[in-house]
């Protein structure tokens, strides 16, 4: 099992963040122990004392995560990260806390390789 830490001086706000860019289930968090699991063995846990760090994550499609990150509702006085770089199967953010994020198509288990 992989364990992630991220920082994230506003933790709500953070596991907030990190659903809808990478399209997660609610009951991904767990908001007592501020974590998310991701699919597979992967879990982040946020965390005020973390330093930002360079991240790189798995999604389904990175047009797609691109999307839900220019379509997500602003709130007012949020901080909302901001796109680095996009590619074919990459998306580099920085997230709301300055975490470098880089998000990497991974192909379906099913799909021949």
């Amino acid at each position: 099992m992989a364990i992630r830490f991220i920082f994230a001086p506003d933790l709500l706000a953070s596991l907030r963040w990190y659903i809808d860019i990478l399209n997660l289930p609610p009951d991904a968090m767990q908001a007592d122990l501020p974590t998310l699991r991701l699919s597979g063995t992967e879990t982040l846990v946020f965390s005020e004392k973390a330093r930002p760090g360079a991240h790189i994550l798995p999604v389904e499609s990175a047009a797609a995560a691109r999307q839900r990150f220019e379509y997500r509702p602003r709130v007012p006085g949020e901080n909302q990260g901001r796109i680095v770089a996009a590619g074919p199967g990459h998306l580099s953010l920085i997230d709301p806390a300055n975490n470098e994020l880089t998000l990497l198509e991974m192909p379906c288990e099913d799909s021949p390789v």
